[in-house]
């Protein structure tokens, strides 16, 4: 093959053969040569070009694409060894939910940049997802993007992880993506692919398979309304604040390595009746006051969202690229600049903490700070980085704990109230507020709304963007400004139905801190007097 060489065959699928070879300067790469010559629409070359352009450290790397002699395009692809996620599930027979979290965080931060570039993946699965030996992820074949939105009735997909939608003939979107990224963490979970009911899954029968900590965003993300999944960008930071990451223990079989770079499976698309008209809305949960302001956030108005609207047929559906900052599973930092097609990339390598070496282990989305990083505010109105939650308790018990850190007091005290809101447990709240205070009273009322009615919330991390002492009455007496933040996070109604509530970025406020027995606690919160 014209500058590549290729050494032996690493795999053949119903639609192509995978070699292991060297590229001219005497790398390693993955060869897919195709069986057959395609029919190619004239915007694919281009199209195959721009993903070469995309970048992401748990995507596999697109470096090549070759017209051979015969008119058959071969894709070259870097090289990457490891075990095949289905195989590792297979022989293990199911991952933790902190292991799962550290495979499927960082592969869905690799899909938000295929979107952010105008891309589908078309193929998200276990088989394609490469765990190597020290647990990092890699999300491998790019070639189903070049084979969305084909013949009528045509599916492109692996069965277990195909989007409802698109076995029914539909051609892939982002959100059939995050269908199957669900679909990758059931797997994780249960050995299994993501079952195929005809409507929405009870969220009873949805936790009794993948557990409590997965259950709210498996159930989002396997919807079969595309516009109710969120967004993989969403999803990732969904991921990673449902548990604690922890190290993949990777066991390697002989069926493993580069033979995972492709496992496409064909077939005609079922002759399934189209699915029933999605029924009227649900009721959604009214006005709720809140004692750290509105919470989370504006809780002031509950109402979900629909984040995107309908999915576009066409792959490349011209979205425009964003500046954004992604902080991927290795803990390198990839910037995704705004470019006219393309992206450009830059990375930075550091290690996250807690991470011995060797290990992989997912660094925060976007939206959040590494956990345990801890900063005492630096001058009179301190932006706050995001204080550990563990030294935040600790200052709680400390008499002069908010003046010392209190953006890690306030973090502390509304990470407990979060909790408390999300198990809808009314005893929890004195963890934060003195009970009987107004912030007590207001939130307690906020549990009494949700627990009546049925909803509960998933993914509830508060940020604290700002935080400095504005009065201290006396020793045990306390006054901190501080602006709280909440990123996007899950709604979940009586029926099951998730719905993604936007981020909230949060106001000032002032927060009345008393010192208590057990610590301190919140007594009232209002909007910031004049100081």
């Amino acid at each position: 093959m014209p500058g590549h060489r290729l050494l032996h065959v690493v795999g053949t699928g119903a639609s192509s053969t995978v070699w292991a070879g060297e590229d001219a300067a005497g790398h390693p790469v993955a060869v897919k040569v195709p069986h057959d010559v395609p029919a190619v629409a004239p915007d694919e070359a281009l199209e195959r070009h721009v993903l070469m352009a995309v970048r992401h450290d748990h995507l596999v790397r697109l470096r090549d694409v070759v017209v051979l002699a015969d008119g058959r395009v071969a894709l070259v692809f870097d090289l990457h060894r490891g075990a095949r996620l289905d195989s590792l599930v297979g022989r293990r027979g199911h991952l933790r939910p902190g292991e799962v979290v550290t495979v499927l965080t960082p592969v869905a931060q690799a899909v938000d940049a295929l979107h952010a570039a105008g891309g589908v993946h078309g193929d998200v699965s276990a088989p394609n997802v490469m765990v190597g030996p020290t647990g990092r992820p890699t999300l491998l074949d790019l070639g189903a993007a070049r084979l969305v939105g084909g013949g009528p009735g045509e599916i492109v997909g692996t069965p277990g992880f195909t989007a409802p939608e698109v076995r029914r003939g539909e051609a892939p979107g982002p959100r059939s993506d995050v269908y199957s990224l669900g679909a990758i963490a059931w797997f994780c979970v249960t050995g299994n692919g993501a079952p195929d009911p005809v409507g929405r899954l009870d969220p009873a029968v949805v936790e009794s398979h993948v557990g409590p900590e997965l259950a709210g965003l498996v159930a989002a993300c396997i919807d079969p309304d595309p516009t109710r999944r969120p967004s993989a960008a969403e999803l990732a930071r969904l991921v990673f604040d449902c548990a604690a990451a922890e190290p993949v223990e990777v066991v390697l079989g002989d069926d493993d390595d580069a033979s995972a770079l492709t496992h496409r499976i064909r077939a005609h698309a079922a002759q399934d009746p189209p699915p029933a008209p999605a029924g009227p809305r649900r009721g959604r949960l009214g006005r709720l006051g809140s004692a750290f302001g509105s919470a989370p956030g504006r809780l002031g108005s509950a109402v979900g969202r629909r984040v995107l609207g309908r999915t576009g047929r066409s792959r490349f559906h011209g979205r425009p690229l964003v500046a954004r900052v992604a902080l991927v599973a290795a803990a390198v930092v990839l910037l995704l600049a705004v470019g006219v097609g393309l992206q450009r990339v830059l990375t930075a390598d550091a290690r996250p903490t807690g991470a011995t070496e060797g290990e992989a282990r997912p660094s925060p989305p976007p939206s959040r700070a590494p956990g345990g990083a801890t900063s005492p505010s630096t001058g009179p109105d301190a932006t706050a980085p995001q204080a550990g939650t563990r030294s935040g308790d600790a200052l709680l018990t400390d008499a002069t704990g908010p003046v010392r850190d209190p953006a890690a007091v306030v973090l502390a005290l509304s990470t407990r109230r979060a909790r408390a809101l999300t198990a809808r447990d009314p005893n929890r709240l004195a963890t934060a507020s003195r009970p009987r205070s107004p912030a007590w009273e207001a939130d307690a009322a906020v549990v009494e709304r949700l627990r009546s009615t049925r909803v509960r919330w998933s993914g509830l991390v508060p940020e604290v963007q700002s935080a400095r002492v504005v009065g201290r009455a006396d020793p045990d007496r306390v006054v901190v400004r501080a602006r709280v933040s909440f990123p996007a996070y899950l709604e979940i109604d009586r029926a099951g139905v998730s719905r993604l509530r936007p981020a909230d970025p949060g106001t000032p406020l002032d927060l009345v801190l008393l010192r208590q027995p057990e610590g301190w606690r919140v007594e009232a919160v209002s909007p910031p007097s004049a100081s």
